[in-house]
């Protein structure tokens, strides 16, 4: 939900998290106007670091690089923005969770405006000892992810039936006609738990949004309603948090690492998802960022050619250590550019781009940054 912009700007301007041997600073990006407070990470002495996670961050937000717009940081997501092709964001705020000292955690407020105007929170959770993106798969251990999710759906379950029966009973005990409007409120209420009870999903690991806080970890499950509806919808999104006592059981090696420091030989996750390369195309240098992976083991990459930094998106696969993405125009209409496919393997994802045109194949090797 929106932050109070005055209190955002004024006590959110400047805090200091500590990584492992890493002094981490975090203030408003500039220009700061009205409208938009967004988070710009400096870390000391490993610069990159901060670099990694800026990228992350205002990549997926702003959709440019750092540094690389024109007057503003914002000019592709702002009001009257001929860059603008999907809706407008207004960043009100953002927080820092008090983590353990490996971890970052940010809440940020924003609001969408596309066909409607909805504001919301989103989550962004790092390693600080590397900069990548801390995935919640990557801290439990694979064979407990399933009973980890199921655990979530119950609770979940558990709330709404729970809510279901309270309203019932309400609205068994009040007058149709003098109470209407209560009448009116509870009856859409019971018909949206009902549906979302029967179109119940259930949830995989990887399909909850998260974040952390000193002792727990939170997961979230999104609402019942849709925005036509929400103003009925007294549950809302379903925050569940779990001690990290209770899921050390469950924690794998890393997560241990991460979250209690426990001796590792590679903190670094094995998995290339929410990390970032860089490496050559053909003779070119380029960058690329992997965020999280879909259940269907979609995803959609974006990369850049280090001369330029203009990113390109590509979406395809992920499965079985292999990628295979697909290079689209960027206006859409002159089809298919060209097409990745490559193998990730020890750290390293090496594989062809491919010319739809002429079939030329260009080797890619790219290593972990």
């Amino acid at each position: 939900m929106r932050l109070n912009k005055t209190i955002a700007c004024a006590t959110l301007l400047t805090q200091l998290v500590f990584g492992q041997n890493n002094t981490t600073t975090i203030r408003n990006l500039e220009p700061v106007s009205e409208e938009y407070t967004f988070p710009e990470i400096q870390t000391a002495p490993k610069t990159k670091i901060g670099e990694k996670i800026n990228i992350f961050l205002q990549l997926h937000y702003l959709q440019h690089l750092p540094g690389v717009f024109k007057k503003t940081p914002f000019e592709k997501v702002s009001y009257n923005s001929p860059e603008n092709q999907g809706g407008t964001y207004l960043f009100y705020g953002w927080t820092k969770e008090d983590t353990p000292p490996n971890v970052l955690s940010l809440t940020m407020s924003t609001e969408f405006s596309g066909a409607y105007i909805e504001g919301y929170e989103t989550h962004e959770n790092y390693d600080l000892r590397t900069g990548n993106y801390l995935l919640v798969t990557d801290i439990i251990r694979p064979e407990k992810h399933t009973l980890l999710a199921q655990q979530v759906n119950t609770m979940v379950k558990k709330e709404i039936t729970a809510f279901l029966s309270e309203t019932k009973k309400n609205l068994a005990e009040i007058d149709s006609i003098s109470q209407r409007e209560l009448f009116d409120r509870y009856q859409e209420q019971i018909e949206l738990y009902e549906n979302c009870l029967s179109d119940y999903t259930e949830y995989q690991l990887g399909d909850f949004d998260y974040y952390f806080t000193k002792n727990q970890l939170h997961l979230l499950r999104g609402r019942c309603s849709s925005h036509v509806n929400r103003a009925v919808d007294d549950l809302y999104q379903f925050d569940l948090p779990f001690s990290y006592a209770d899921l050390l059981p469950l924690l794998s090696d890393y997560g241990k690492n991460v979250l209690y420091d426990t001796p590792i030989k590679n903190y670094n996750s094995a998995q290339p998802i929410g990390k970032m390369f860089k490496g050559k195309i053909g003779n070119n240098a380029v960058t690329f960022v992997l965020p999280n992976i879909n259940y269907d083991n979609s995803l959609t990459i974006t990369y850049w050619y280090d001369k330029y930094k203009k990113p390109i998106e590509c979406h395809g696969t992920f499965k079985d250590n292999h990628f295979y993405f697909r290079e689209q125009s960027a206006d859409d209409f002159s089809g298919l550019i060209g097409v990745i496919e490559a193998k990730w393997e020890n750290g390293t994802i090496k594989g062809v781009w491919i010319n739809h045109k002429t079939k030329k194949e260009y080797p890619i090797v790219l290593m972990t940054y």
